[in-house]
């Protein structure tokens, strides 16, 4: 199943005891800001359909470079390369393709047997 953004925002506000509203909202201070940053993180690694625009839309409006630094950004704080996290965001759209291929096989056999 995929992941969404609604649902990754659920979950980040939960953990860090914010709400939704003070994820997608204006406040930049460090205790709203940096969970924001991982849920760009985990939008960008789990939610490989969407591209930066989309996420930015989807979190509170903002611009595209907006996420893509915040991607950066969490990167770094967690000590891990920006070039893992876009491997994961590839790695996953394998992983959902093979899982839809498990999930419809006999759809792809027919389509491919033609």
């Amino acid at each position: 199943m995929r992941q969404t953004v609604a649902n990754i925002l659920r979950e980040v506000a939960q953990e860090h005891g914010l709400t939704v509203a003070a994820l997608t909202g204006q406040g930049r201070s460090r205790h709203i800001a940096w969970p924001r940053q991982e849920a760009y993180y985990r939008a960008f690694t789990e939610c490989q359909h969407l591209s930066y625009p989309e996420i930015a839309r989807r979190i509170g409006g903002r611009d595209h470079t907006t996420v893509y630094w915040g991607v950066l950004r969490h990167c770094k704080r967690i000590g891990q390369p920006y070039s893992d996290a876009k491997d994961m965001r590839a790695n996953s759209k394998a992983f959902w393709f093979v899982n839809s291929v498990k999930s419809y096989g006999h759809v792809m056999e027919v389509a491919c047997a033609y």
